[in-house]
């Protein structure tokens, strides 16, 4: 088949691609977005703060994180090792910011 034969009949088949900017796509179960911290859930264990890897949450008092979304690498370490379920994730994926320090969302 040459280009044109394919040319035409590609105008008569459904499009391939989503339609992603008009319709919002659907994210897994699993999907990790923006961190959302819950303070009034916080029982101030530091937890967070020990178990992730790579430094980017900072525990200052109870109810009191501050998450360094530059550093952060969405590995979920300190929303499995949180008791009370203060540190969850979002499903939003349009993580896009025109600052480069970026803040935690409060639940």
């Amino acid at each position: 088949m040459n280009f044109g034969e394919e040319a035409i009949l590609n105008l008569f088949r459904k499009p391939f691609t989503d339609k992603y900017p008009f319709g919002k796509k659907k994210v897994l179960d699993r999907f990790r977005g923006w961190i959302v911290y819950h303070p009034k859930k916080c029982i101030g264990c530091k937890l967070c703060e020990k178990n992730c890897p790579i430094g980017a949450v900072k525990f200052h008092k109870k109810g009191k994180i501050d998450f360094d979304m530059g550093l952060c690498m969405l590995c979920g370490q300190c929303g499995d090792v949180c008791p009370t379920q203060a540190i969850t994730y979002s499903t939003e994926f349009e993580n896009a910011k025109p600052k480069k320090k970026f803040t935690a969302k409060t639940g």
